[in-house]
């Protein structure tokens, strides 16, 4: 009993229970608003209509338009397959689609969070415009490469479907669209919660059992470049949920890991993962899978360089 007693007592075990109490309630709350928001937002925009003027797009506004839908509707890697399939078989361009593909997961409600929350409102606003930049010209430069000859399925224009959001066609009103976006949100953290456990319970033992010394040690021992090559590509095999990355990523912050780095951990780690690449050969043959994996990377090493510049 009085080893019990001391182990609970000790210092690293009393961090992991402050790191789920205190960060628990924090990212509980942050989530909640942030899906309230998104809901509400998915409620007000005319999600139909967009996609109808997608189809068949090559634009670089209609790549941002998808962009956009793709930020304003969290999905992880793998739950994006299914909507872009839609999105391909309602006709819309291969350009808007691949734009899409690759915003949606990377730009992400966690690494927005996780920046609003640490660094303030500057860098996650950095995050999410200077995403949707990275995420419209990756679509873009797709289309001008012909990669959409790599696609597995021809688009049926014929076809019908809405690929984002359930925006009807007439706003209920502030007060219902409030009411049902807070529905939407508790569901929402009900069906998330295993998957925040298990990231509090990560960001816990990090933050309570991985000495500070061992973290910035590693830091200071890469080149600072490499680092970044480095968080990207130990990210890229992994596959975690923009909710299990958040606590993973107040953790490392809390000791003192730099935040550019960790943002190009996360986004590469968020963005694919060997799960998404197995579902997109279904829709994509090798050099197009390819293609979206560099994206991603690419996308992961500069936004993390960005907000690396405005902190």
């Amino acid at each position: 009993m009085e080893t019990l007693q001391t182990g609970l007592a000790s210092p690293a075990v009393r961090a992991f229970f402050e790191f789920l109490l205190m960060d628990g309630a924090l990212l509980i709350g942050l989530f909640l608003l942030i899906t309230w928001g998104v809901v509400l937002l998915q409620q007000r925009l005319p999600f139909q209509a967009t996609q109808n003027r997608l189809k068949g797009a090559t634009s670089w506004r209609s790549a941002f338009a998808a962009s956009v839908g793709g930020v304003i509707t969290p999905f992880c890697s793998c739950s994006t397959i299914p909507v872009l399939s839609g999105m391909l078989r309602a006709g819309v361009g291969f350009v808007p689609s691949f734009a899409f593909l690759v915003s949606s997961p990377v730009v992400n409600e966690g690494v927005f969070i996780l920046l609003f929350a640490t660094q303030g409102p500057v860098a996650g606003l950095t995050f999410i415009v200077v995403g949707l930049a990275l995420t419209s010209a990756a679509g873009v430069l797709a289309g001008r490469l012909g990669l959409q000859r790599y696609l597995v399925s021809t688009p049926a224009p014929e076809s019908a479907g809405t690929f984002v959001g359930t925006g009807g066609p007439t706003w209920p009103g502030f007060g219902p669209a409030s009411r049902f976006a807070w529905i939407a949100a508790v569901r929402e953290l009900k069906d998330v919660a295993p998957y925040l456990l298990v990231g509090l319970l990560i960001g816990g033992v990090i933050y309570g059992a991985v000495p500070k010394d061992t973290l910035l040690a590693l830091v200071d021992s890469a080149h600072p470049a490499l680092l970044y090559l480095v968080c990207a590509l130990v990210g890229v095999p992994l596959y975690i949920s923009p909710v299990a990355a958040l606590p993973i990523g107040f953790a490392l912050i809390e000791k003192g890991f730099p935040v550019g780095p960790l943002v190009t951990f996360l986004v590469a780690a968020i963005g694919t993962s060997p799960p998404e690449i197995m579902l997109l050969f279904r829709l994509f043959r090798l050099p197009l899978v390819i293609a979206h994996t560099l994206s991603v990377i690419a996308c992961a090493l500069i936004l993390g360089v960005v907000v690396t510049l405005v902190l």
